[in-house]
C-alpha cells in the first residue's frame, strides 16, 4: 500500500522547474571538459579533493562488471564520460554522475573490492584473468595509468545561488535507479548537514511518529526530518514549490555554527518526545496513512514553543483535527502557500492558546 508520507514526497520529487529557473541556467553556470588520467583521479579520491558521495553505501556493481570497465581501459575502448561540480570555495570536485565507474577506479587501485575481498579481474581477457592492479605488466600499468576518462566539470557563476546547481544534479543523474530529491540533495552537501540529517532521522522517538522502524533506502524520512526543520524556522517565508524551499533550507544547514545546530538537535529532539508523549504513537496517521502536512506543522510548532502543560496538549490536539480550517490545509493542496500558513497558524492558536 503506498502511504500519504510516500505519494506526498513523490509529488514533491516530479515538479518541475518554472521557466525562468530553466532559462537561467546558461547565466549561472559554466562548464568545460578535462581529460584527467585514471592515476590523477584515483590520487584525488584518495586526498579527497574528488568526492564521490556515500561511496561505501551506494557502490552496486559486481566484481565482473568492475573489471569490464578496466578491461575497457586496457584496451583503449572508449568510456562514457562523466560529470563533476567544483565548488567554488574548496575547489573540490563532487560527482554528479559517474559514481560506479570511478569508484571502480579507486578499488582497482587499492586492490580491495566494496565488500573488502580482493579485487581479482573477472571475465575478461585471459591475460588479465585474476590479476591484480600491482599484478599487471610494466606496459599494461602504465597504459591504465595514463589512460583518461573524460570529465566535464561545471562550475556555479553565482556564489550565493545554489538553484542551478541542484538542477544540474537532476538533469545529469543518469543511473539506471535515477536519483529522487533528497538522494541528490546528499550528493550536492557531502558535509556534515547531510550527517546532521541523518543523525536526527535515529531519533527514537522520531522513527515511532513516523511508524518505521528502520530508516528508508530512499531517504523518505531524511527528507521528511528536512521539512520540519525547514518549516519550522521559516514557514512565515515559505514559498511554492516545497522542493525548492528545501533545498534553500540545505544551504541554511549548511552555514549554521555549531551552536546553532545544536539547538536545533535539542528542539527537534523535545519536539518528537513532546508529541510522542502525549499524542501517543503514529499519532499523525489521520485517517490511515501518516499525513506528513499535520506532522510537520504540528512538530514545527512544538520545535519552537512546547507547552508547559503535556495533557492539555493532548486536549487541545484533539481539537485541532475537528478543525475544519486546519483539516482543509492538511487534506488539499498541501505545498500551497496559502494551505502551509493556514495550518501553521491554526495549530499556534489551538495547540499554544
Amino acid at each position: 500500500m503506498v502511504t500519504r508520507l510516500e505519494t506526498e514526497l513523490e509529488t514533491q520529487r516530479t515538479e518541475e522547474p518554472d521557466d525562468e529557473q530553466v532559462s537561467s541556467l546558461r547565466y549561472e553556470i559554466a562548464s568545460y571538459p578535462a581529460d584527467y588520467t585514471l592515476r590523477v583521479l584515483n590520487d584525488q579520491i584518495v586526498e579527497k579533493q574528488l568526492v564521490i558521495p556515500d561511496f561505501q553505501r551506494n557502490y552496486v556493481w559486481s566484481q565482473p562488471q568492475a573489471s569490464k570497465l578496466i578491461e575497457s581501459f586496457l584496451l583503449g575502448l572508449p568510456v562514457p564520460e562523466v560529470f563533476l561540480y567544483k565548488e567554488r570555495a574548496s575547489q573540490k570536485l563532487l560527482v554528479i554522475d559517474g559514481q560506479q565507474r570511478l569508484g571502480t577506479i579507486a578499488l582497482f587501485y587499492r586492490e580491495r573490492f566494496i565488500n573488502g575481498e580482493t579485487f581479482h579481474l573477472r571475465g575478461v581477457d585471459e591475460r588479465w584473468e585474476g590479476k591484480i592492479y600491482s599484478e599487471l605488466g610494466e606496459s599494461d600499468r602504465l597504459r591504465l595509468d595514463n589512460s583518461t576518462l573524460r570529465s566535464i566539470v561545471i562550475q556555479q557563476l553565482d556564489p550565493d545561488d545554489h538553484s542551478s546547481v541542484y538542477l544540474i544534479f537532476e538533469r545529469l543523474n543518469t543511473g539506471g535507479t535515477q536519483l529522487n530529491a533528497m538522494e541528490i540533495r546528499r550528493a550536492q552537501f557531502p558535509g556534515g548537514e547531510y550527517a546532521f540529517l541523518e543523525e536526527l532521522n535515529l531519533n527514537p522517538s522520531w522513527r515511532e511518529l513516523i511508524g518505521r522502524a528502520e530508516p528508508d533506502r530512499r531517504l523518505k524520512d531524511v527528507e521528511l526530518v528536512l521539512r520540519v526543520l525547514a518549516l519550522a524556522a521559516e514557514h512565515e517565508s515559505y514559498k511554492k514549490p516545497m522542493k525548492t524551499f528545501l533545498n534553500s533550507y540545505m544551504i541554511t544547514l549548511q552555514k549554521m555554527t555549531d551552536k546553532r545546530r545544536s539547538s536545533t538537535r535539542t528542539s527537534f529532539d523535545n519536539a518528537c518526545s513532546m508529541a510522542l508523549g502525549n499524542l501517543g504513537p503514529r499519532p499523525f496517521n489521520i485517517r490511515g496513512p501518516l499525513n506528513v502536512a499535520a506532522l510537520d506543522s504540528v512538530l514545527g510548532i512544538l520545535a519552537q514553543v512546547s507547552p508547559s502543560d503535556g495533557d492539555e496538549l493532548a486536549v487541545r490536539y484533539k481539537r485541532l483535527l475537528k478543525d475544519e480550517l486546519f483539516l482543509s490545509a492538511i487534506e488539499r493542496a498541501t505545498s500551497d502557500e496559502e494551505s502551509v500558513e493556514r495550518r501553521f497558524a491554526r495549530a499556534t492558536t489551538i495547540l499554544l492558546g
